[in-house]
C-alpha cells in the first residue's frame, strides 16, 4: 500500500472513535453541573431559604436543562451518524475532532449566557456556539456522503432524512439569533421548536421510506 493511499484510508475500525468521543460527551454533560451551585441548596436552613435558593439558580437551571438535552441529541445523531459509517479516511477524523472541539466549549458559553441571560451577547454565544457544533456534526454527514464512506445499504431516503435530520438543531438556534435582535428572552424560547420541527422531519421521511418500501433507522 502506498503511503498516500495509507494517510487517505485510515480503516473501518471505528472503536477508538467513538470512545474518544464518548468520552468527551460524558465529560461536557458532567462540567454543566458545576454552574449551579449546590451549596446554597444542600445548607439551607428552613423552606424559604429552599425556595430562595432555588429561585436564585433559576437561570443556570435552566441552561444547564437545555445544554443537557441538546448535547444528548447530539450525541444520538453522532452515534446513528457512525453506525452508518462503513470506513474512514483523514478528512473525517479532522470532522469529527472539529465537532468534539465546539461540543467541549458549550459548558462555558452555558455559563455565560446563564449568568448573563437577558443580555444579547450572552444568547449569541451560547446559541452561536450550538449552531457551530450542529454545522460540524453535519458537515461530517455531508463528508462521509460525499466520500462514499457510508454503508451500502444507505438508500437516498436516508440520506437526505440525515441531512434535515442534523440541519434542525443548528437552523432552529439559527433562527433564535435572529429573533434575539428584537427580543433576547423570547430568542430563549425558539429552541423548545426543535422536538417540533424534528417530529415534522420524521414523519416526512417516514412517509417517503414507505413510499419506497426502504426501512428507515430513525430510532433513538
Amino acid at each position: 500500500m502506498s503511503l498516500s493511499r495509507e494517510l487517505k484510508d485510515e480503516g473501518s475500525n471505528s472503536a477508538r472513535v467513538r470512545a474518544l468521543s464518548d468520552g468527551v460527551f460524558a465529560i461536557v454533560l458532567t462540567f454543566l453541573i458545576f454552574r449551579l451551585d449546590i451549596a446554597k441548596l444542600s445548607d439551607a436552613a428552613s423552606d424559604r431559604e429552599i425556595i430562595n435558593a432555588i429561585k436564585e439558580q433559576a437561570a443556570p437551571l435552566l441552561g444547564y436543562i437545555l445544554s443537557f438535552f441538546i448535547i444528548g441529541g447530539f450525541w444520538m445523531m453522532h452515534q446513528r451518524v457512525f453506525r452508518h459509517l462503513s470506513k474512514f479516511n483523514r478528512e473525517l477524523y479532522w470532522l469529527n475532532l472539529q465537532f468534539l472541539f465546539f461540543l467541549s466549549i458549550l459548558p462555558l458559553t452555558t455559563s455565560i449566557h446563564s449568568g448573563n441571560h437577558e443580555l444579547r451577547v450572552g444568547w449569541w454565544l451560547y446559541a452561536g456556539n450550538v449552531t457551530v457544533a450542529g454545522l460540524g456534526l453535519l458537515g461530517l454527514w455531508l463528508r462521509a456522503t460525499r466520500d462514499s464512506l457510508l454503508d451500502g445499504a444507505v438508500d437516498h431516503v436516508v440520506k437526505a432524512f440525515y441531512i434535515w435530520r442534523l440541519a434542525t438543531i443548528p437552523l432552529v438556534f439559527l433562527v433564535s439569533i435572529l429573533v434575539s435582535f428584537q427580543n433576547v428572552i423570547l430568542a430563549q424560547w425558539v429552541p423548545l421548536a426543535v422536538p417540533v420541527v424534528s417530529w415534522v422531519v420524521h414523519k416526512f421521511f417516514e412517509r417517503q421510506a414507505d413510499s419506497n418500501v426502504i426501512k428507515l433507522d430513525i430510532a433513538a
